[in-house]
């Protein structure tokens, strides 16, 4: 951990400002938001991307692959096609019985009793931040605006103590009484789960939420997480709320990246609560009982989608997730490059989880039972891994369509050409079809023309993708930093 006479401006300069707790107080949390809190299995940490025995698999899978190529091209370029039109159609299945079901879904939180307001209790928010002197103070007042008894809520603003950019917009704000600035000591690995976990040693509430920089939850949300709370069984142990996007007309990917969010959480999340298969939390907005996120071990400070990561590990330890009926708004992104660096992030984060709790296969088969293994595999596992082969997977399209050379149409057997070509159609329509039901399911009908050109959508994921694996093996823990802050206000 870095010594405080390292930071730019002096720790004595913050902390005048922003009063923090006693010197070793700090210190001891910040290691311990370094090492993970103590339920949190160390052999089940992303401190490494590949256990020996996966890394030794993996390459001895390279091996084979290159040197069969150079032997027996054609032999094993048709068993290469034809494993991945198996494992397209094994995701394809998933996708579509999780989205069916999550189409059908009419569970709308029913049975809910209301809580008076003089029973409500402490309710911790973390909001970490780092280089965000653009949105920082938006996201206060969102905070703010939220309807729920001030001298109950407790928000945590976590900043890295050498981001002085950020901290300076601070300074001379009158911030509500209910914000407390928590400067994070700084060092590696530079994360958000690692900053959370810091703030979670100093939490008081009953329950604990995350706000990121830009969000703008609806101001009912957290009176809404506590009914659902107070009215559901005990193993109900996490809340995840829906994302939206505050800017989805200023440009096609905004628009693209809306009717994503929307088909995943009005219909992939409902679908997998209702199948009983794990669900990977979002960033944002997800709800937990304070005491038994500490249970857990808290978030995987070298984990970059430390969320997909906790609803994991809850369902291994028999707790369960619903979908909150509330809203967050958030930023879309709008840069392409920016769009990239944080979906390479999510994917190599989704690889890193599924990595992780695979690392002891057997253990999770009976944690979590086959049709758990099935769901993190194809949605965690499977999603950003076949995006990545998906340009490999077009071009063959393309080469089969145009004309095969001689040489190689034994790649081609009848079986693979007849289900490649049938999946290619019927799963490109598919997905076409039900992000325009989810449109209207979910009151977009104004996308449904986008979801008509969302095959180039693809192509971006298939570049951040190829990215992620890339950066999965070379900067595992790597969190590369997105943009916030760039919404034309006109797009709002």
């Amino acid at each position: 951990m870095s010594e405080i006479a390292n930071v730019p401006k002096s720790y004595d300069f913050y902390n005048s400002h922003f009063p923090q707790p006693p010197q070793e107080e700090r210190e001891r949390a910040a290691q311990i938001a370094i090492d993970g809190l103590a339920g949190l299995d160390k052999e089940l940490m992303a401190t490494y991307a590949f256990s020996p025995w996966q890394r030794n698999f993996w390459i001895t899978v390279a091996i084979l692959v290159v040197a069969g190529f150079a032997i027996w091209p054609v032999q094993v370029g048709s068993s290469l096609v034809g494993f991945l039109v198996v494992l397209y159609g094994l995701t394809l299945y998933s996708r579509s019985r999780i989205t069916i079901m999550g189409l059908t879904s009419t569970a709308r939180n029913e049975n809910i009793l209301p809580v008076e307001i003089d029973d409500l209790p402490i309710y911790s928010i973390l909001m970490p931040a780092f280089d965000e002197p653009e949105v920082i103070r938006n996201l206060v007042r969102a905070v703010d605006a939220i309807d729920y008894p001030k001298e109950r809520l407790e928000l945590l603003l976590l900043l890295e103590e050498d981001d002085n950019s950020t901290i300076d917009s601070l300074i001379g704000v009158e911030l509500p009484t209910s914000v407390r600035v928590l400067l994070v000591p700084p060092s590696e690995p530079r994360t958000k789960p690692k900053a959370c976990n810091y703030g979670l040693q100093f939490a008081r509430g009953k329950y604990v939420t995350i706000f990121d920089a830009e969000d703008v939850p609806q101001p009912m949300q957290l009176r809404d997480a506590v009914e659902l709370f107070e009215s559901s069984p005990d193993d109900v142990a996490c809340l995840q709320a829906r994302l939206d996007y505050f800017n989805y007309t200023q440009n096609l990917l905004t628009r693209f990246f809306t009717v994503e969010y929307a088909t995943w959480f009005g219909c992939i999340l409902p679908g997998l609560q209702r199948l009983k298969m794990p669900i990977p939390l979002g960033g944002t907005s997800n709800h937990i009982k304070t005491n038994l996120l500490i249970d857990l071990g808290g978030w995987d400070p070298y984990n970059v989608t430390e969320d997909a990561d906790l609803g994991i590990r809850l369902v291994q330890r028999g707790y369960r997730t619903l979908v909150l009926d509330s809203v967050t708004f958030e930023e879309a992104n709008s840069d392409t490059v920016n769009w990239i660096r944080q979906r390479s992030r999510w994917y190599k984060g989704y690889l890193q989880t599924w990595l992780v709790h695979m690392r002891q296969p057997r253990a999770t088969l009976g944690h979590m039972g086959p049709r758990g293994v099935l769901g993190i595999t194809t949605v965690i596992g499977l999603t950003p891994a076949l995006a990545a082969v998906n340009l490999f997977a077009a071009f063959l399209t393309v080469l089969f369509f145009i004309g095969v050379p001689a040489s190689l149409t034994g790649i081609f057997p009848p079986w693979v050409v007849y289900v490649g070509s049938g999946m290619f159609f019927f799963g490109n329509a598919f997905v076409i079809l039900t992000s325009i039901m989810a449109m209207i399911r979910m009151k977009k009908e104004y996308l449904a023309l986008t979801c008509l050109v969302f095959p180039l959508y693809w192509l971006l994921m298939a570049v951040a993708a190829t990215k992620a694996v890339y950066q999965l093996i070379v900067r595992p823990s790597y969190w590369e930093k997105t943009q916030h802050g760039l919404t034309d206000e006109s797009a709002e």
